[in-house]
C-alpha cells in the first residue's frame, strides 16, 4: 500500500473508522493481526523437519524402511516445508489491495484458506509419520492399543489446531470490524 492509499484511507476515515493516530500505529506495527506467532510456528517447524530429515535415515532405521515409505515420507516433508514457505508469503505481504479494509479482507480470505491447508498437511504428515514408523513392526496387543491412543490424538489435534487458527482469524475479524463500523 503507498502514501497515496493510506492518505486516500485518512480522508476517508469515516469510512474506515480509523483516526490518523490509528493508521500511524498500523503502518508503524508493519505486521499484520497473528503474523508473529504464525512466523514463530513456521520458523519452529521448519527447523524441527528440517532437522528430522537429515537425521531420519540413521536415527529411525530409513535403510530398513521400504522404498515407498522412505518416498512418501520425504515427499511430506517437502510438502510441509513448502507449505511453511507460502506462509512466509502470506504473512511477509499483508496488503494487496486498494484500500485498509480491502488489503484486510484478501489477507482474510487468505489466512483462510491457508488454516485449511495448515491443518490437513499436519494431520497427512502425521499419518504418513506414523505409516513408516510402523511399517516394519510386528503388531501385538499392546502395540495395537498404543495405536488406538494414537489413532485417539489426531481428533484431538485437528480440534486444538483449529482453535489455534480461529483465535488468529478472530484477531483479524475483530479489527475488520472496527474499520468497517
Amino acid at each position: 500500500m503507498d502514501l497515496e492509499n493510506l492518505k486516500s484511507a485518512y480522508q476517508n476515515k469515516q469510512k474506515t473508522g480509523f483516526s490518523k493516530e490509528g493508521i500511524l500505529k498500523m503502518i508503524s506495527k508493519s505486521n499484520p493481526p497473528a503474523s508473529k506467532s504464525i512466523k514463530a510456528q513456521l520458523i519452529i517447524e521448519t527447523v524441527f523437519w528440517t532437522v528430522f530429515t537429515a537425521v531420519y535415515y540413521d536415527f529411525f532405521d530409513g535403510h530398513l524402511k521400504s522404498v515407498f515409505w522412505n518416498f512418501l515420507l520425504l515427499a511430506a516433508v517437502c510438502f510441509i516445508l513448502t507449505h511453511n514457505a507460502l506462509g512466509f508469503k502470506i504473512v511477509n505481504n499483508p496488503i494487496n489491495g486498494q484500500t485498509i479494509v480491502e488489503s484486510l479482507k484478501n489477507y482474510q480470505s487468505r489466512i483462510k484458506t491457508y488454516a485449511v491447508v495448515s491443518i490437513v498437511s499436519r494431520v497427512l504428515a502425521i499419518a504418513i509419520l506414523l505409516g513408516y514408523f510402523i511399517s516394519t513392526i510386528t503388531l501385538t496387543n499392546e502395540k495395537i492399543i498404543s495405536l488406538g491412543f494414537i489413532a485417539f490424538i489426531f481428533p484431538v489435534q485437528i480440534y486444538l489446531l483449529n482453535r489455534v487458527w480461529k483465535k488468529r482469524k478472530d484477531q483479524i475479524n475483530k479489527i475488520l470490524i472496527k474499520l468497517q463500523e
